[in-house]
């Protein structure tokens, strides 16, 4: 079971200059301790929690400084905003500068501040994130591109550069609703699971969907099949002790969770989107968050034996690796939970990874 970690810059009690500044070193560190990944989601327009508004710059000066860490997009946008041939650009180009240590994870995006600025209809959303697919899987696959599709008509054109990791990065998308699940399982690429802090329950329906889906379909097509199974945590911090470790993360927690209620109650009203009405169901949980600790898998705060016990579940519950958000809580205090995961956690539930670094 992989130990990741995904970061967004939270600027809390810092700013921006100097909290990319620490993702760097943060990276740094993570790369020696063993974690399996890192990555950045693209947010628009939402200080302080989320400040990486191109993620594309961070990895390419965290790549220069690591060795072997790989480097996932969590997420890639496919939109309107975001055209496909940029996005298959800029991820060949870090594949390069990292020695084939790229990954993809795209996303239709569930933040309509961002799409009213950008002028995306949330109704589109589905439609655009799937035509910009079709358009990645042919720029990575085909020697010349050329599409025609419902949003993007694109002209036969030679792209370059193209990645070394052969036949392409490894390709995922980031997925709350079961729907997104059967749809990534359907286009034999992995995903990323955000459970909507609806439980444990929810989670293991949508991996059942995504199996089912992926099992049944067949994926001989031009894009390598990837039944990749990842968990995004979006809120984590490992402690000496539990007690400590809810102490120092409470805000944080419980603002984040605060930030998903009013995101996906205002998304629940539109269409395509409908899933979200049972979102309204947590909002008595709002204050509690020893009860989102034992709810949720989106939430992993306690000590190294919590930590241990946790990924151990979710590994039974097929995923095979979990994203940690450990951002937010200040910089001495992440590079202090990262080197709890990496000497104490990681050694355990991923040995190979221990092993490698021997």
């Amino acid at each position: 079971m992989r130990v990741g970690l995904l970061q967004e810059g939270d600027l809390s009690g810092t700013d921006v200059a100097t909290r990319y500044h620490q993702l760097i070193d943060e990276v740094v560190l993570a790369d020696k301790l063993g974690f399996s990944t890192w990555g950045t989601s693209e947010q628009h327009f939402s200080p302080p929690s989320f400040s990486v508004s191109a993620p594309e710059v961070l990895y390419s000066a965290i790549a220069a400084r690591t060795e072997n860490i790989k480097f996932r997009t969590m997420a890639s946008v496919l939109l309107a905003w975001n055209h496909p041939i940029l996005i298959a650009e800029r991820l060949a180009t870090l594949d390069i500068v990292s020695n084939g240590r790229a990954e993809i994870c795209t996303a239709r995006s569930n933040n309509v501040h961002t799409m009213e600025a950008f002028g995306v209809d949330p109704k589109e959303t589905r439609a655009q994130w799937e035509d910009s697919m079709d358009v990645l899987v042919k720029a990575f696959t085909d020697d010349y591109l050329e599409h025609d599709g419902p949003v993007w008509k694109i002209p036969r054109r030679e792209l370059v550069p193209r990645p070394v990791t052969k036949p392409h990065p490894p390709i995922s998308v980031a997925a709350s609703s079961e729907q997104s699940h059967v749809n990534a399982g359907q286009r034999g690429i992995g995903v990323i699971s955000f459970d909507n802090y609806f439980g444990f329950g929810y989670l293991q329906q949508c991996l059942e969907a995504y199996r089912t889906a992926f099992d049944s379909t067949d994926h001989s097509g031009p894009a390598a099949p990837n039944d990749y199974r990842g968990l995004y945590v979006a809120t984590a911090y490992c402690a000496e002790n539990r007690g400590e470790a809810r102490r120092v993360a409470r805000d944080i927690a419980l603002g984040y969770f605060e930030f998903i209620l009013q995101l996906y109650i205002r998304l629940a009203d539109q269409p395509g989107y409908t899933y979200l009405e049972e979102i309204k169901a947590l909002v008595e949980h709002r204050d509690d968050l020893d009860w989102l600790c034992e709810w949720s898998p989106s939430v992993m705060i306690g000590d190294p034996d919590d930590f241990v016990a946790r990924i151990k579940q979710l590994e039974e519950m097929g995923l095979n690796e979990v994203l940690l958000r450990i951002d937010g809580v200040g910089h001495e205090n992440i590079k202090k939970s990262l080197e709890l995961i990496g000497h104490e956690v990681i050694p355990v539930v991923d040995p190979a990874a221990a092993e490698r670094l021997r």
